[in-house]
């Protein structure tokens, strides 16, 4: 009896040593409210006395002519208002002085101000308010479009004009009612957000800004945005966490969740084990604090559920593992929204805004008589864009196309970008009505993956080089992963634009998914994983040529002979009917096609083969010496530069390039030097196969340059067993193909 008895009271001891730590965390916590309370309404009190605080100007700054700098001219300027040494002098008498240090410590990574610009010479320390170079305005440079105009504005900046734009802080002006025609006519206009005095002092969230974004979208936004829309699937059978029990819970239709988009790191799934949910089971005894905080965030929002695939996928099954893989299109499409971690770069760095401080969100202000000057830092999203790390990683792409609403996290900013609009923690909060309107700005396109559609009915190819382009930029830990990272994409591309993917390669449009070249500033490596015949058998940046992609602009056109009266003189030509010799075809042809990906799967073509002597122009690195002034080419070579030998032994020209513009070149394609010497060893010569002859193509409608007649091949190298890999992609003249003597034969592809 004694034993249970002591059990018992152990138990009792350990009940009460709880008991009295949940009690002093209560009164801990208390009393961080009450601290909390009177920092807050201390900080409210010093923002508004330093506002309507009356103001001191030194010699220098009593001469500035505000409201004419403040004044929209068609030729954007510079105006110098200040020395920043003299500004760090004056700043303990003149408020406008000390506005400028102010000003230049929000955009500094040091916000002491210690440093502020410590690198700068003398020379180089003058102070301008300068006016947009682009007369863009100041809600641009964060990568949104609205429906109203600019207030009056201007950048902060110092130093050469070199360095304009380095960090980007908006001065905005608020005119005085009544005093100038400026106040008449910026009423309507558009000024940076004022931060609540809480979220400037300790960049904490602002969770009522991120409800009415959600509530904004599932009011007005309709079809696009509605998870209804999104292909649901009823027995989806995935789990959840229940952010209130903290407790895993199986899925079922219709429950709303948040999902969690973010970045592993090394060594963090050691940390964290190999979980394996189970209903009811409680979360792991280790939470990465990326975790911790989203499920903090969702909480905030009155939401419930979240999905984090870490912990919602049994990481000790690894068939589950990948049935769970090909439901990822499923998973981010019908969620409520998706948090995303932008600059973590692992899982324990946490959310901005709710473990970690948001940088850089004090917001100064001085009242002169013309009115009220504001600085906010603007964090540039032209000048970072796919540069993140979460843009960095391969898995991410497709949880950012794929979901409907997104809520990034940045180290300076909150936004939300959905499928109708975008919201961004710089524009004030507005409903009803005469609600702000705004959207992403697409004048660039984005390395985020916001612009690819994948719902669009119809097969439409530009979507495809989209996804291969940037998911083939993109990071991989296990090159194994190269297909599993992008399957929710392809799913979603095959269920709209009804095409089968092998080995991420559309079977119906096999012609032109074939012909892929690496990116003008990359060069390939072999992923043995994955068949050479399919981009996923490569690492490094893929994409298609330009005329593949606007193909379809203009293939409509084909026997239209208005058309063609409209293209200018010097740059169209009577399309010439071309025969090909007898016995030969207009494409290959495709006889069998794999149907499991895997192993070295074997693609069978008929088509026809013929040689070609090479030679090595110039090797990776050499200067370009026949570079022109114009020229979209590099300087320097960028792998090997290799071209074909004509019948005769000259040398042929690359009609095309490989930049958007056709462009002639002396080379048809770039290899790494590893891949260089398999060539060098077969006698600089190598065997082509013929993909497809074209009529007629076009480098874009913009520039609407035309080739007539061309060929695209591709260099193949015999193993062997007698099948062939792909090592490159080529456009030449018929003539020079046909001239070839190219003779019919069976290729197997590996």
């Amino acid at each position: 009896m004694s034993e249970p008895i002591s059990l018992a009271a152990a138990h009792l001891k350990k009940a009460k040593e709880h008991l009295d730590l949940i009690k002093s965390q209560c009164r801990s916590a208390e009393a961080n409210y009450e601290s909390a309370k009177h920092l807050y309404e201390a900080v409210e009190s010093s923002q508004t006395s330093r506002t309507q605080s009356l103001y001191q100007l030194c010699e220098s700054c009593t001469v500035i002519p505000i409201l004419k700098i403040f004044t929209p001219t068609s030729k954007p300027y510079r105006h110098p208002v200040g020395n920043l040494f003299r500004a760090i002098e004056n700043q303990s008498s003149c408020t406008l002085c000390k506005f400028f240090i102010e000003a230049f410590q929000v955009g500094s990574e040091d916000p002491s101000g210690e440093r502020l610009h410590a690198q700068l010479t003398p020379r180089d320390t003058a102070i301008y308010f300068a006016q947009d170079p682009i007369g863009k305005p100041w809600y641009y440079r964060a990568g949104i479009d609205c429906s109203r105009p600019s207030c009056p504005f201007v950048w902060l900046q110092t130093g050469p004009p070199t360095l304009t734009g380095q960090p980007f802080i908006c001065i905005s002006l608020q005119p005085t009612p009544g005093r100038n025609e400026i106040a008449q006519e910026s009423e309507a206009n558009l000024h940076p957000r004022q931060r609540g005095a809480l979220e400037a002092f300790n960049g904490s969230l602002n969770y009522d800004l991120v409800k009415s974004w959600l509530g904004r979208c599932c009011a007005e936004h309709g079809a696009p945005c509605l998870i209804e829309n999104a292909g649901s699937n009823p027995f989806l059978q995935i789990y959840l966490i229940d952010v209130h029990k903290r407790r895993f819970v199986r899925y079922t239709h219709g429950d709303r969740y948040a999902a969690l988009s973010y970045v592993w790191g090394k060594g963090h799934a050691a940390r964290s084990g190999r979980v394996k949910p189970l209903p009811g089971a409680q979360l792991p005894t280790f939470v990465p604090q990326t975790m911790l905080d989203a499920i903090t965030f969702v909480e905030g929002l009155g939401e419930r559920y979240l999905w984090i695939d870490q912990l919602c996928i049994d990481q000790t099954n690894d068939e589950e593992m990948q049935r769970q893989m090909d439901l990822m299109d499923q998973i981010f499409a019908i969620a409520h929204l998706t948090i995303v971690c932008v600059d973590g770069p692992d899982a324990d760095w946490g959310l901005p805004g709710v473990s970690r401080p948001l940088q850089r969100i004090k917001q100064p202000t001085i009242k002169l008589d013309c009115g009220q000057l504001a600085a906010t830092f603007i964090h540039s999203q032209w000048d970072n864009n796919g540069t993140s790390v979460w843009d960095s990683r391969a898995w991410t792409l497709q949880e950012r196309a794929l979901s409907r609403r997104c809520v990034m996290f940045t180290h300076s900013y909150i936004s939300m970008i959905c499928r109708q609009a975008a919201f961004h923690d710089c524009l004030p909060i507005t409903q009803g009505p005469d609600a702000i309107q705004s959207r992403l700005d697409h004048e660039y396109f984005r390395e985020d993956g916001s612009g690819i559609i994948l719902d669009q009915p119809g097969w439409d190819f530009k979507d495809y080089d989209a996804v291969v382009s940037v998911f083939s930029s993109r990071q991989l830990s296990h090159q194994t992963d190269a297909l599993n990272a992008c399957r929710g994409l392809f799913n979603r591309l095959s269920a709209g634009g009804h095409e089968d993917f092998y080995f991420g390669i559309p079977t119906h449009d096999y012609h032109r998914a074939s012909i892929w070249v690496p990116h003008f500033q990359h060069v390939l490596s072999r992923r043995i994983q994955f068949p050479s015949w399919s981009w996923a058998g490569w690492t490094g940046r893929i994409e298609y040529p330009y005329w593949v992609n606007d193909m379809a602009e203009y293939v409509k056109e084909d026997g239209d002979d208005k058309s063609r009266t409209n293209l200018r003189a010097s740059k169209r030509r009577r399309v010439e009917s071309f025969e090909a010799p007898p016995g030969h075809m207009q494409r290959a042809q495709l006889m069998n096609v794999p149907y499991a990906e895997g192993g070295s799967a074997i693609l069978r073509i008929e088509t026809t083969v013929t040689k070609f002597q090479l030679k090595l122009l110039r090797h990776d690195s050499a200067p370009h010496r026949t570079h022109r002034t114009n020229s979209f080419q590099s300087k320097t070579a960028i792998g090997d530069h290799w071209t074909l030998l004509g019948q005769d032994g000259r040398t042929l020209r690359n009609e095309a390039g490989e930049h958007q513009c056709f462009e002639l070149t002396d080379h048809f394609f770039r290899l790494k030097p590893e891949y260089s010497q398999v060539l060098v060893e077969r006698g600089n010569e190598a065997e082509f196969m013929f993909v497809q002859h074209w009529p007629r193509i076009r480098d874009s409608e913009a520039s609407n340059k035309w080739l007539y007649n061309m060929v695209s091949a591709l260099l193949i190298i015999s193993n062997k067993d007698g099948n062939f890999w792909r090592l490159a992609a080529v456009l030449l003249k018929t003539e020079d193909w046909y001239a070839k003597s190219p003779k019919l034969s069976n290729i197997c592809l590996v």
